[in-house]
């Protein structure tokens, strides 16, 4: 099966005054006779920003931190570039300007940043799971009103409660990424830890397993995964600089002239918060590429597993899991693999044809129809939902008991059939003569075959001498399983 992702130990914080973030470096711009924008302020042009209201009574005010407002009390001075953004933007790499934003900035001045060349933002939504921006809303739509990207962030806190849970939280918010070529992917922004010991008190491995967690939640219920903002500094210490997450998009947090050191795994970024202040509101962000590059960036989810690549399948299999129908299992290195060419067991077959159907509502039998199926199975609801479907009731023993066999090897006969029914089972005529040399008319699934052949799922191989055969007894590989799926729903459409 898919393996879950072991939730990070629940912690109990100590609540600390909010952070704000700092704004060093001022009096050596002040000296060069220059004035900078402040934090938090607009553009010059920019009209007032009114004082933020205090949230809502289920946000807790001390969960405030802006990303990377831990940085500048963390990292050593001569990382730092002091600002410098609004000085010498020419200083800074190419790419395109951007801005991120948080409650700090209140009412933001979206029409003046746009005229500024801003062309992206990223709004923090929530904290843990106690704090909402109270300005998320308007934020988020104010950006998008002036015609940039955005998207949204959450300040994690993963000694507060599971990774599954903050991004559940996080995205009650209503900021979730669609491929509307406006929206960019969800970010986690995961930082010192602005109220006790740097990593939170977790080992390096938990804290593997806790952006693990956050992110398979989010691949999930989205589609895609999310970016990770982080510092390699954090990232070496707090995760022991894990390598496997090279496939989420970076945000690089370093203000120098260029983005520095990466942490392993990622062989360039692809957004940099270079300043904390400058020309934009908030803190001054760089896309890694051109504007067209990044309506790219912000259509096309790009790839999940890393152990896909040159698969023949490899588009089927990411559309698979782009759809959560599979998000496949985490490394200790928190890469994401598929396992392509493992064989698929009818247990993890009633998941994917579960989640295929839209994960319909269901309430499994309070007792399992199937003497080899416990109650306790992490498929029990899957698996019984197949059965109550009609679309496999397993097998009745000489005892007269019911048996499902979860752990036996699905093969291609058998394949035809589950999705034959799956589809309603529609008339359909067989053809007389078999189109394929090792299925004969007589064959129990030769309609369910013929079927699935006719439709396009599967039109088998065809032989050296021009023969076509179906290879019904061959077990049904996960990648196969992908193109099958994959080729369904574009025939059936039964993806919600």
């Amino acid at each position: 099966m898919d393996a879950s992702i072991p939730r990070a130990r629940g912690r109990q914080h100590s609540v600390r005054p909010r952070i704000r973030k700092g704004v060093a470096g001022y009096a050596a711009v002040l000296l060069a006779g220059i004035v900078l924008v402040a934090p938090g302020a607009g553009a010059a042009s920019a009209s007032p920003v009114s004082t933020p209201p205090s949230p809502s009574a289920t946000s807790n005010t001390s969960n405030d931190h802006a990303m990377g407002s831990t940085v500048r009390s963390h990292e050593p001075a001569p990382q730092m570039r002091m600002s410098a953004q609004a000085v010498a933007p020419a200083s800074v790499s190419s790419g395109v300007p951007g801005m991120d934003v948080s409650s700090h900035q209140g009412n933001v001045d979206w029409p003046a940043a746009a005229a500024n060349g801003a062309k992206f933002a990223y709004v923090k939504a929530s904290e843990g799971t106690g704090y909402a921006n109270p300005y998320f809303a308007s934020q988020y739509a104010g950006s998008a009103s002036a015609g940039l990207l955005h998207g949204a962030y959450h300040f994690a806190l993963p000694d507060a409660s599971s990774g599954a849970d903050q991004a559940n939280y996080f995205l009650q918010s209503g900021a979730a990424w669609t491929a509307d070529g406006k929206t960019l992917p969800e970010l986690l922004d995961i930082e010192y830890n602005p109220y006790g010991s740097t990593c939170y008190g977790l080992s390096q491995g938990d804290m593997v397993n806790w952006i693990s967690d956050f992110a398979t939640t989010i691949l999930s219920r989205t589609g895609r995964l999310p970016a990770i903002y982080t510092t390699t500094d954090w990232w070496t210490t707090c995760t022991g600089n894990a390598s496997g997450f090279g496939l989420h998009p970076l945000h690089i947090s370093y203000y120098s002239t260029d983005p520095g050191p990466l942490p392993a795994g990622w062989s360039d970024y692809t957004l940099w918060q270079n300043s904390d202040s400058g020309i934009f509101p908030g803190d001054q962000d760089l896309f890694n590429g051109t504007l067209t590059q990044l309506t790219d960036f912000a259509t096309n989810p790009g790839p999940i597993f890393s152990d896909i690549s040159g698969d023949p399948f490899t588009s089927e299999i990411n559309w698979l899991g782009s759809h959560g129908i599979s998000t496949g299992w985490t490394e200790s290195d928190g890469s994401r693999i598929y396992n392509p060419q493992a064989t698929v067991a009818r247990d993890a077959m009633a998941a994917f044809m579960y989640r295929l159907a839209g994960s319909p509502a269901f309430t499994p039998p309070a007792t399992s129809p199937f003497t080899d199926v416990a109650t306790t199975n992490p498929f029990y609801k899957q698996i019984t939902w197949l059965a109550n479907s009609g679309i496999s009731t397993g097998w009745t023993e000489a005892d007269g008991s019911k048996t499902y066999r979860p752990y036996l090897a699905v093969n291609r006969d058998a394949m035809a059939a589950f999705m034959y029914r799956l589809a309603g089972s529609p008339a359909f005529a067989p053809p007389a003569t078999s189109p394929f040399t090792d299925v004969a008319t007589t064959n129990p699934f030769y309609k369910q075959i013929t079927w699935l052949a006719n439709s396009g799922i599967s039109t088998g191989w065809t032989e050296a001498d021009g023969s076509k055969t179906y290879r019904p007894y061959l077990a049904v590989n996960r990648d196969a399983m992908a193109a099958f799926m994959y080729r369904y729903n574009t025939k059936f459409g039964t993806m919600h």
